[in-house]
């Protein structure tokens, strides 16, 4: 999909919070690539004798990404007697977990973001091992 950029005009931006491979990105880009690992462990009682704090213990850490199946040709094409492209107001409560806030151009985009939660709590009237 080719298209020519336009100059962006942005009147005004608020972003409360950027976290987590968030990206927010003012003016043109060439592409994006956004990756997230987080391994999340709650336990009632500690066990730091597995290998359980380590990405590679986890086959979801460590297989290829997804892509999807045969894509279709899709034609696309714009016309604009407007050499600008103006933007008002923009106001954003967060932008979070491989996700991007983008005014501009922009090229390809890609976001992976991985997370494994690990709970253990002890069942109702088990005490907890020591």
């Amino acid at each position: 999909m080719n298209h020519d950029c336009r100059s962006t005009v942005l009147f005004s931006l608020f972003v409360n919070t950027v976290s987590s491979s968030g990206i927010v990105q003012l003016g043109d880009g060439d592409n994006t690539d956004m990756t997230s690992q987080a391994l999340a462990v709650q336990r009632a009682v500690a066990n730091v004798q597995k290998d359980e704090f380590f990405f590679e213990s986890y086959p979801l850490f460590y297989l290829p990404k997804l892509v999807p199946g045969a894509q279709v040709p899709v034609r696309f094409t714009s016309d604009s007697p407007f050499p600008v492209l103006r933007v008002g107001c923009i106001y954003s409560l967060g932008v979070s977990s491989s996700s991007t806030l983008r005014v501009g151009c922009s090229g390809p985009v890609q976001g992976i973001s991985r997370i494994k939660h690990i709970r253990n709590f002890n069942q109702p009237g088990q005490e907890p091992e020591i």
